[in-house]
C-alpha cells in the first residue's frame, strides 16, 4: 500500500463530491450576497456621494461584475477538481473560465456604448464568449468516452500523482486568493485612485501561469505511463492551448480574441487527430 503525501491527503479532503457540493452552495450564496451589497453601495454612492472608485461604482451595470467574479472562483475550483480525472476535462474548464471572463467584460464595457455594436468596446468580448461556447460544445462532443489504455496498477499510480498535484494547486489557489484579495483591499484603502478594476491582473494571470507549469509536469510524467502516440500528441497540444489562453489575458480585446480562437481550434484539431490515429491503430490490430 502506497503512503499518501500531505498534498494527496489534502486533495482527498478538498476535492471530493461532498466538499464540492458544499463549496458550490457557499459560493452561490456569496455571489447573491455580494451582488446585493455591491448594488447597495452603488445606490449609497449615488445618494450620499461617498467617492467610491468610478471603475466599480460608476454605473449600475458594474454591479454585475461581482457575481460573475464569484462564479469564476467556482469554475476555478471545478478545474482543479477535474484535474486528477481528465486532462481534457480540465482544459474544457479552462476554456469555460475564459468564456466567463469575456462575459464579465461585456457587462463592464456595456455602459460605454454609443456607437454601432461592432464598434463598441464590448463587441470583441461578446464575440469571444459566443465563439468559445460554440466550439466548446464541439470539443466536448469529440471527447472519447474512455480514458487512455493503461494497466490498472499504472493508472492508479498516475492518478495518485495527479491527485497530489491537484492538492498542491488547491493550496496555491487558496494562498493566491487570500493574497490577491488582501492586496486589492489594501489598494482600495490606501490608493483608491489606482485601484485595479481588471481582476484578471489581480488573480487569473498568476493562476494560469501556475496551471501551465502543472500541466507541463503532468505531460512529462504521463510519458512514463502512456505509450499511445495519439494521447501524447493530444495532451501536448492541450498544453499549448493553455499557454495561448494565458497569453490572451491582459492584451487588447481583438488580439485576445485571436489567441482564444487559436487555442480552442487547436484543442479541437488535437482531438480529431487523436481519434484518427487511434482508429488507424485499431485497424492495424485487426
Amino acid at each position: 500500500m502506497q503512503r499518501s503525501t500531505p498534498f494527496h491527503s489534502f486533495a482527498e479532503y478538498a476535492l471530493n463530491p461532498a466538499m464540492r457540493q458544499m463549496i458550490e452552495r457557499f459560493l452561490v450564496t456569496c455571489a447573491l450576497v455580494l451582488f446585493l451589497l455591491h448594488l447597495a453601495l452603488y445606490a449609497g454612492n449615488e445618494v450620499f456621494i461617498w467617492n467610491l472608485p468610478e471603475s466599480l461604482f460608476g454605473h449600475p451595470l458594474a454591479t454585475l461584475y461581482t457575481p460573475f467574479s464569484v462564479i469564476l472562483i467556482a469554475e476555478v475550483y471545478l478545474l482543479i477538481y477535474y484535474l486528477p480525472t481528465s486532462f481534457a476535462r480540465s482544459l474544457g474548464k479552462q476554456i469555460e473560465i475564459v468564456a466567463l471572463i469575456e462575459i464579465r467584460s461585456v457587462f463592464k464595457s456595456l455602459e460605454d456604448t454609443s456607437t454601432w455594436p461592432w464598434e463598441a468596446a464590448f463587441f470583441p468580448h461578446m464575440l469571444s464568449a459566443v465563439a468559445l461556447g460554440g466550439l466548446l460544445a464541439l470539443f466536448y462532443h469529440l471527447l472519447p468516452r474512455r480514458v487512455a489504455r493503461l494497466e490498472e496498477t499504472e493508472l492508479k499510480k498516475f492518478v495518485r500523482f495527479k491527485m497530489g498535484m491537484a492538492g498542491l494547486l488547491t493550496l496555491f489557489f487558496i494562498g493566491l486568493s487570500l493574497y490577491s484579495i488582501g492586496n486589492w483591499i489594501w489598494e482600495w484603502v490606501t490608493y483608491p485612485e489606482a485601484l485595479h478594476s481588471d481582476l484578471n491582473s489581480v488573480f487569473y494571470n498568476e493562476f494560469f501561469t501556475a496551471l501551465i507549469l502543472v500541466d507541463v509536469l503532468l505531460l512529462v510524467v504521463s510519458f512514463k505511463y502512456l505509450d499511445d502516440f495519439g494521447f501524447v500528441l493530444r495532451n501536448s497540444g492541450f498544453v499549448v492551448s493553455t499557454i495561448l489562453l494565458r497569453r490572451a489575458m491582459g492584451i487588447e480585446a481583438w488580439y485576445a480574441f485571436s489567441y482564444e480562437m487559436t487555442a480552442i481550434l487547436l484543442a479541437v484539431i488535437m482531438l480529431l487527430l487523436q481519434r484518427g490515429l487511434n482508429g488507424r491503430n485499431a485497424e492495424e490490430a485487426i
